[in-house]
């Protein structure tokens, strides 16, 4: 699943609990604009809700118990300069949020114009790729 996020997009709390393979955990990738997730409890009414600042670049999997719990994206902090550099020692260090000039690899299928477009796209928006199993093994 790709979700396409911009300044003013929220995704409300909800449980990702429709798949088959509910055992199996969801990886989260994130790029572009920083955002604030929310990850609840086991219900609507169980707490505490933890706020987790996401950055370009990160990767969230949500597997055993936190697999089933409310979730949702608060919003998106528009400007990555904003938001205090990481403190953890294993937390690449990088002025501002990664673009795709970032990424080295030998063979790429976009042309310059295309990731000048991406690059600029990811300024201003966030993408989301999910990935989960949905059918069992």
């Amino acid at each position: 699943i790709v979700n396409f996020y911009t300044t003013k997009s929220i995704m409300g709390g909800h449980r990702d609990d429709l798949e088959l393979a509910l055992d199996k955990p969801i990886v989260s990738i994130s790029i572009g604009l920083p955002a604030i997730f929310l990850l609840g409890g086991r219900t609507k009414d169980e707490g505490p809700v933890l706020p987790i600042l996401i950055r370009s670049g990160d990767v969230l999997c949500m597997g055993g118990q936190s697999r089933l719990n409310y979730h949702g994206m608060a919003r998106l902090i528009p400007s990555p300069s904003i938001v205090p550099p990481p403190e953890m020692e294993c937390c690449p260090q990088t002025k501002g949020s990664i673009t795709l000039c970032d990424v080295q690899c030998e063979k790429t299928l976009l042309s310059d114009d295309e990731r000048d477009a991406l690059d600029n796209f990811l300024t201003d928006h966030r993408i989301n790729i999910n990935v989960r199993q949905v059918f069992p093994s």
